[in-house]
């Protein structure tokens, strides 16, 4: 393994620990979730907004897409 290669990985293994660490932490995961329901809720409403202006399939897929990561958060993200 090369030097770089090392660096890397290494530098990836701070990262996993700091997030592992962070998401033991009741806070973390409450903003994290709420960025992420924002962010598919975001997704909707440019939705309807798209859809106001015409471009229907491109509201479609958005729509869907922020629907979609909406319902995974609430079924699959209990803890």
């Amino acid at each position: 393994m090369s030097n770089l290669d090392q660096k890397i990985e290494n530098a990836a293994n701070k990262i996993e620990a700091a997030a592992n660490e962070a998401w033991e932490k009741r806070s973390f995961r409450i903003v994290s979730k709420s960025i992420s329901a924002a962010a598919e809720i975001g997704l909707m409403i440019g939705a309807a907004r798209l859809s106001e202006k015409g471009y229907k399939s491109t509201a479609t897929c958005l729509f869907a897409l922020g629907a979609t990561g909406l319902i995974c958060d609430l079924i699959f993200n209990r803890k």
